[in-house]
């Protein structure tokens, strides 16, 4: 690596923020190097600007770039290594960038380095043909060659190589729950935290011969919508070769022809063992204590999947069109089982609850996919992690405010991503992109959260505690298969037990009774 020159902003008295942005950590993945396994980047001479961005991987295929933030006394009081956090973008394998994640305030305020990266998405990261061809799991590999640049260049930065926190949130988040189980990550960070997103969420990975439209039944109709129809025929060489020519807009677009035939993201991490990189269902790796000497935090918000339905009419809630949703889900999560486990629940959800409403109907679908898609999936996974020999601390919450002025109607509560504003200090922060994102009028309430939340992410970071002392008067009790304890991160923050204990329960049930392939291994 040659020389950098990035920003440097005043973040209080003779206190600093550097920034350093677009730094490659892979040479461009383009032409031969297009589904393959990245390639490290090269050096470069004289002292290359570090001011910018580089253009996101959902719509440039050369986009394999990070960005470090990093806190400056001038002059150093302390000339020790900080702590490293990692950032991992979510966006359902298929959109996402680094632009939008400015990590100056978290940075600044928590005394840490922050390292924010880029992966390939979409079928330019995940086209799996389940065979050497393209066994897929690129946009894995990126993220463990930038956690390999990380490890071996974060000292130039005063970050610690030794003591990185990989973080993120959805699709991110489920990437970092994956890497903790992966044995081509093992030794590259010490510490996770998961923001709506595990390894047992029934959209996060590809399970081949489990799932009921396999990775190369995508590769094959991408081939097809890409005018790569004969080479289909062919063979999954031919294949790969034949969309090796085909410019990533035709990519992108055939993928959206082709992505409406699922609900879970049609191109995603696959377990496979020709790269290693997933060698077995998740469930199994965590059953042989995988990722196991890994601290962690998992979490949820109290209404992940409102978002689904902001721009649904409420009229359209009834019960017949509940009853066909939830065919058409169980139809791909429970092959052969749909109508009975439809069944279960309408009345689980419905029937038991005396609903009647088009309100409630519209509630009580947001239940069902919030609990199937994040709630169970992390309660789960946080189960099976505390009973594993000589498991490393876990922690969970339950993320329940609203900012004071949020856009989002009230129905549709604390949404999936409502916490990320509140994570990377945007409260305290002018930057344009957030403000895109979050046009909010912050309150003295939200900068509150804001700081509660950075001081325990960045305390958990440094000291695998995020209450090493209490924050908001509360100390954060560790998970255990007795106390079962979790941190609701509402207008206040309180310790509480049980997370969702008879929704967990009910799920369960459905899961060992129908012998489903989702979360059971």
């Amino acid at each position: 690596m040659g020389e950098l020159k990035g920003r440097r902003l005043s973040s209080g008295p003779w206190s600093y923020l550097d920034s350093f942005k677009g730094i490659p950590f892979a040479a461009p993945p383009v032409g031969s190097l297009r589904f393959k396994e990245p390639q490290p980047a090269g050096g470069w001479a004289g002292t290359r600007a570090a001011d910018g961005f580089f253009a996101p991987c959902d719509f440039i295929e050369d986009c394999l770039y990070l960005n470090v933030y990093k806190p400056t006394q001038i002059p150093p009081s302390d000339a020790s290594l900080l702590p490293v956090m990692v950032w991992i973008y979510g966006g359902g394998y298929k959109t996402g960038n680094t632009a939008i994640y400015n990590a100056e305030e978290l940075a600044s305020k928590g005394n840490v380095v922050v390292v924010t990266i880029s992966y390939r998405l979409g079928a330019l990261g995940f086209l799996s043909t389940l065979d050497s061809a393209s066994p897929g799991n690129y946009g894995l590999l990126d993220q463990i060659l930038a956690l390999k640049w990380v490890k071996d260049n974060i000292a130039s930065f005063q970050g610690d190589p030794n003591d990185v926190t990989l973080f993120g949130q959805s699709a991110g988040a489920a990437c970092v729950s994956l890497l903790r189980l992966s044995p081509l990550a093992q030794g590259l960070f010490n510490k996770a935290i998961m923001e709506s997103g595990v390894s047992l969420g029934p959209w996060a990975v590809a399970r081949p011969g489990k799932d009921i439209i396999s990775p190369l039944q995508f590769a094959q109709s991408l081939g097809n919508e890409t005018g790569c129809g004969a080479a289909v025929l062919q063979s999954n060489e031919a294949l790969v070769s034949c969309l090796r020519n085909v410019t990533m807009d035709v990519i992108l677009g055939a993928s959206d022809n082709i992505s409406n035939s699922t609900q879970a993201p049609i191109f995603r991490p696959t377990v496979e063992t020709l790269l290693g990189v997933i060698p077995d269902d998740p469930l199994r790796l965590l059953t042989r204590d995988a990722g196991s000497n890994i601290p962690s935090i998992r979490g949820v918000n109290r209404n992940e999947n409102s978002f689904l339905f902001l721009q649904t009419p409420v009229s359209l809630f009834t019960l017949a069109t509940i009853k066909t949703v939830a065919f058409l889900f169980a139809e791909e999560y429970f092959p052969g089982q749909s109508q009975a486990v439809v069944d279960r629940i309408i009345a689980e959800y419905i029937t038991s609850k005396n609903l009647t409403t088009s309100e409630q109907f519209r509630d009580a679908a947001i239940q069902v996919m919030t609990d199937f898609n994040f709630i169970v999936p992390a309660v789960l996974e946080q189960r099976e992690s505390v009973q594993q020999s000589g498991h490393a601390v876990q922690y969970l919450y339950e993320f329940t405010y609203r900012a004071t002025h949020t856009t989002i109607p009230a129905w549709a509560g604390v949404r999936h991503g409502s916490e990320v504003p509140f994570v990377f200090g945007q409260p305290f922060s002018h930057d344009i992109s957030f403000l895109k994102l979050y046009p909010y009028h912050w309150t003295v309430e939200d900068l509150k959260m804001s700081m509660n939340m950075m001081t325990m992410w960045t305390n958990f970071a440094k000291y695998g505690n995020p209450t090493p002392q209490s924050v908001g008067g509360v100390s954060w009790v560790p998970y255990s298969l007795d106390s079962q304890s979790y941190l609701d991160i509402g207008p206040t923050l309180s310790v509480k037990a049980n997370l969702a204990a008879d929704r967990v329960q009910f799920w369960s049930a459905i899961l060992n009774d129908v012998g489903a392939p989702i979360l059971i291994g």
